[in-house]
């Protein structure tokens, strides 16, 4: 199912032209026109390409391609299209066009039952109603109607008389409240919103966690004096005393080597004189980590020096926390999961930003992928990412919802066993039934030791007709695109699709003398080679004897097997 790049370009420019600042940014207050006719577009994209569309009581939308349905379990995939004022076009929207393009990837391939819902959550940013997140809490159960009928726009409407239009009907938030056995899990893309992966050019990153947070209220309280006339020895100077906190505060998250942050975001100085001392001043301060531990630990250093530092300067403080959020972690099996659909080497990250993600995680297993924000920003016109970072974090997703369980092999029935297991020795799915009987599998080595074990005691004539249903590389079939899907992106892996006229010549006079000699193709793990790997395998196989050579074929066509098992199934 090839994602398709241009696509998601087209759908980021369609959506952020819906703005009430064209020009200035994205602005798409939930409920708005703007945000209407963005989900419209959304909407009618994925009719198209024939979704059900479902419209849930706290106004969500879900899209499902038809041959899937609504009762069977599937992957959860989206996130938001509301913005703050003069957003950017990235945020909540990159998550939305990348369950879009898995949809269309798949209906380009006629995969109409592909197990993936998308869903497009109502509010998330928290700008329009003063509260963040309200589509999701309100799916979960974690907000009711009431409490939503308390929640206010700028035009004094409520989320519930706001919403009434696109779906929101409090009598029904029990009735469509999310049910976690329709599902198999939620992976959320996003932007990093944060300078991290641009600076070290990394594209992609599994979020291990989305930091927990204290806000405080603080206050200091010292004596207002003349400014020339009190020494600075004798002042009890409430700014200067703030200032000094800042300023330890910003050392006490440095010291947690990057596991916490800290920002003094707001601050009130009275009397705000040019020639008075300050009397007192009043500030917030914002902890985040990805962590309780570290939460904790920073809570209680921040309580102490501040206590310290207004006793050396006779001071006096208030301190107040007034929202205390846990850290939410992601479901490691399912992070590990697409950690090895990416492959080696992939970064984490914690998110200090709060998401969708964080209200779904308790209910289900839930992971997110960030890709780069050019520079860090977010929240501003200027917010920009790559649609070729957009397409990967698509592949990965893509390679997550294809995957089945071995559980679920194991107590599934035949016909899902052959659908999964049938493809990994090319256009042979005897070998796949013959393992069928071979149930239950201990591990997927097991299994692809089952599979393997079956070749290895059929007979001679089945051996050959396995190595005969292997295409030329290079040959007829490649360029006439008629491959298996599977062929197709091994041999576009080892760098087949791209070759000159006369490396395409060398492998038209290779494969002739190979089949004139063994009267079977040549085949070769592609995945674990390179063309110029390739073309010198040749002449060297060969030399061989056709029994040599047969042995030789089937060792190659097992490693093939084997990784398209392993990209197939998922080892809980």
């Amino acid at each position: 199912m090839p994602i398709q790049t241009d696509r998601i370009r087209r759908d980021i420019a369609a959506i952020s032209a819906f703005t009430e600042t064209p020009g200035g940014g994205a602005s798409r207050p939930t409920f708005s026109p703007m945000w209407a006719a963005a989900r419209d577009y959304i909407i009618d994209c994925a009719k198209a390409i024939g979704c059900d569309i479902r419209i849930d009581a706290a106004g969500n939308v879900h899209a499902r391609l038809r041959g899937c349905g609504w009762d069977r379990p599937a992957w959860l995939c989206g996130s938001h299209i509301d913005s703050v004022p003069r957003g950017g076009d990235f945020d909540g929207v990159a998550g939305i066009v990348v369950a879009l393009e898995l949809l269309r990837s798949a209906a380009d391939e006629a995969i109409n039952s592909l197990p993936l819902e998308l869903i497009l959550f109502a509010e998330e940013e928290g700008t329009t109603f003063g509260v963040g997140m309200l589509g999701s809490r309100a799916w979960t159960g974690e907000m009711d109607g009431e409490q939503l009928g308390k929640l206010r726009n700028a035009q004094g409407k409520s989320y519930l008389e706001a919403g009434a239009t696109y779906g929101m009907d409090a009598s029904g938030l029990s009735r469509d409240r999310l049910r976690p056995a329709h599902y198999l899990g939620f992976i959320e893309v996003h932007i990093e919103q944060g300078p991290g992966l641009w600076r070290r050019d990394q594209r992609l990153a599994v979020v291990r966690a989305i930091a927990g947070r204290i806000q405080y209220r603080a206050a200091v309280h010292g004596v207002a004096n003349h400014a020339g006339a009190a020494a600075m020895n004798e002042r009890r100077d409430a700014l200067a005393g703030t200032a000094k906190i800042i300023v330890e505060l910003e050392a006490i998250a440095l010291a947690e080597s990057g596991a916490a942050v800290m920002t003094v975001g707001r601050i009130n100085n009275h009397p705000n004189a040019v020639n008075v001392i300050p009397d007192r001043v009043e500030f917030t301060i914002d902890l985040r980590a990805g962590d309780a531990a570290t939460i904790q630990r920073c809570d209680k250093t921040l309580r102490r020096r501040i206590d310290e530092i207004c006793r050396e300067r006779q001071l006096r403080f208030e301190l107040e926390a007034t929202e205390t959020i846990a850290p939410v972690p992601m479901n490691a099996a399912l992070c590990a999961r697409l950690g090895k659909a990416v492959g080696e080497g992939l970064p984490t990250a914690v998110s200090g930003a709060l998401h969708d993600a964080a209200v779904i995680a308790p209910h289900l297993p839930t992971v997110m992928l960030f890709v780069p924000s050019r520079d860090g920003i977010s929240h501003n016109p200027a917010e920009f990412s790559r649609v070729e970072d957009l397409a990967a974090a698509a592949n990965a997703v893509q390679r997550v919802i294809q995957q089945v369980s071995l559980k679920e092999l194991n107590s599934g029935g035949s016909e899902q066993f052959m659908a999964v297991c049938g493809r990994f020795f090319e256009h042979s799915p005897w070998i796949a039934e013959r393992a069928w009987k071979l149930r239950p599998f201990g591990s997927l080595a097991d299994l692809q030791e089952k599979m393997c074990g079956v070749v290895k005691s059929a007979g001679g004539a089945e051996q050959l007709a396995l190595i005969r249903a292997h295409p030329d590389l290079v040959g007829r079939l490649a360029r006439e695109g008629r491959l298996t899907r599977e062929s197709n992106g091994e041999q576009a892996a080892a760098g087949l699709a791209d070759l000159s006229g006369e490396e395409v010549a060398a492998f038209e006079k290779y494969n002739a003398e190979y089949r004139a000699k063994f009267a079977f193709p040549f085949v070769i793990c592609a995945r674990e080679n390179r063309k110029q790997a390739i073309l010198a395998a040749f002449p060297n196989r060969l030399r061989n004897e056709t029994a040599a050579e047969i042995a030789t074929a089937l060792t190659e066509i097992f490693k093939i097997a084997r990784l398209r098992a392993a990209d197939a199934i998922w080892e809980d």
